[in-house]
């Protein structure tokens, strides 16, 4: 990369840090969209921007795994100082896991397709293993970009603020894992009993590993 467009590139990349960064991280943190996020900012950032930084920030805290869980809690998050050939100096944040314990033996638990019988088994486990330790699979992304057409049709099934926060994601393809916090436990509850509703739960604490079942393939 020739020294001035490395230059640019780093300066821009400074600044939306400077400007933006911490802002679009608390309010990341507060469980606003990418739309509500850019309306808050005191400077002006791309959707794109936002977007990612948010999705960073979702991983960076634990809330997206990228990997099935296994008993990694979050993230730990350090600035390590880089050279360039020109000899300036930049930092490059790095995210390291944090765990809990060693890995984790599941208990494999099969649950009918019956929504009654998947509400039961959350209320059941979350009281035990918390929100933290709890997680669900995702095939948002998978969807996303190889069947646009159903993931849409996914997305009318529900309320205004959950199709934005789906839809805003830029989802990777590729089963993901979020936390089974109170708005993705309110996505379950919209999806439930849909053949696109389903499968695997994971409890930490418990070292539990429910399939909510069915014929078809489910998320």
């Amino acid at each position: 990369m020739p020294e001035r467009s490395f230059f640019q590139n780093a300066l821009t990349n400074f600044t939306n840090e400077a400007a933006n960064g911490g802002a679009i991280r608390h309010l990341t943190d507060m469980g606003y969209s990418t739309k509500q996020i850019m309306e808050r900012l005191d400077f002006p950032a791309s959707f794109e921007r936002v977007q990612k930084e948010m999705w960073n920030r979702l991983i960076e805290t634990g809330i997206l795994l990228l990997e099935e869980p296994d008993g990694t809690t979050g993230k730990k998050v350090s600035y390590v100082r880089e050279y360039n050939e020109y000899g300036r100096a930049s930092f490059r944040r790095v995210s390291e896991p944090q765990r809990s314990g060693g890995p984790i033996r599941w208990k494999e638990i099969t649950v009918r397709r019956d929504p009654e019988a998947l509400w039961d088994m959350l209320r059941e486990k979350l009281a035990v293993n918390g929100e933290d330790a709890s997680y669900v699979s995702c095939d948002f992304g998978l969807l996303e970009h190889r069947e646009p057409g159903r993931f849409e049709e996914l997305l009318q099934k529900l309320d205004e603020a959950q199709r934005e926060y789906l839809r805003d994601l830029p989802w990777v393809d590729r089963r993901v894992y979020h936390r089974l916090d109170e708005r993705m436990r309110s996505v379950l509850m919209r999806l439930a009993g849909s053949e696109s509703c389903g499968g695997e739960y994971f409890f930490l604490k418990t070292g539990e590993k429910v399939c909510f079942c069915g014929e078809e393939k489910m998320l």
